[in-house]
């Protein structure tokens, strides 16, 4: 998934910088930057200044797994929890709305522990790949524009 914005605001001290990017008009059937929200802003550790574009990337394999695990570990809790709780108690349903609770809720913490484990790890974090003085075209950021 690729973003492309402008910074907004650069610390010095530690070299955080807000990116402030917008989808442009013509990126709608290139697919690169994951059709995702037209606006929006990211907080990144970068060798940047106010003012300046920058091209921000996080792999797709990554973006994919992170939205896997973000959706379909939780789901897969609730309907396992759902699921065993209804048929080991003899088609209970109240058991099995405790079971859908307690399959969603251990998967949530599964998910916590997990996002401690990797928030540190840069292959997981976006990060910006190209800096650019001036507003680039959509050649130099790598869009192809409308197909």
């Amino acid at each position: 998934m690729t973003k492309f914005g402008q910074v907004n605001a650069y610390n010095d001290s530690t070299g955080l910088a807000t990116i402030h990017y917008v989808r442009p008009d013509a990126c709608d059937k290139c697919g690169a930057c994951g059709m995702g929200s037209k606006t929006g802003s990211i907080d990144l550790i970068a060798e940047c200044k106010e003012g300046d574009w920058v091209r921000v990337e996080l792999p797709d394999e990554r973006f994919i797994t992170a939205s896997a695990l973000a959706y379909g570990l939780p789901l897969l809790g609730f309907l396992l929890g759902l699921f065993l709780g209804y048929f080991l108690s003899d088609s209970n349903e109240l058991w099995a709305i405790f079971g859908s609770i307690f399959g969603l809720g251990l998967c949530m913490l599964a998910l916590k522990i997990n996002e401690k484990r990797i928030a540190g790890k840069p292959e997981w974090s976006p990060h910006v790949v190209a800096v650019y003085q001036t507003k680039p075209d959509l050649a130099e950021i790598g869009c192809s524009g409308p197909m």
